[in-house]
């Protein structure tokens, strides 16, 4: 995971709505439009929870990948 590099301010609700959707499952997906902060909120998530994950924390980055045909 890469490091925080800057402070993380509120967003107090957003991080309880991933705990509680990762503590049923594994797998989570953020979407909103482009800016709002998905990203920050999905590392600064991952951060806190890494511990609750014994084979870690992994951050997949598909902004590059191809569509399939």
């Amino acid at each position: 995971m890469p490091a925080e590099l800057t402070s993380f301010v509120g967003r107090r609700r957003e991080l309880t709505d991933v705990r509680r959707s990762l503590g049923g499952g594994r797998l989570l997906t953020l979407t909103g439009m482009g800016g709002v902060g998905k990203t920050r909120l999905a590392l600064h998530a991952a951060a806190g929870l890494g511990r609750a994950f014994p084979d870690g924390v992994r951050l997949v980055e598909l902004g590059g990948a191809t569509p399939f045909s």
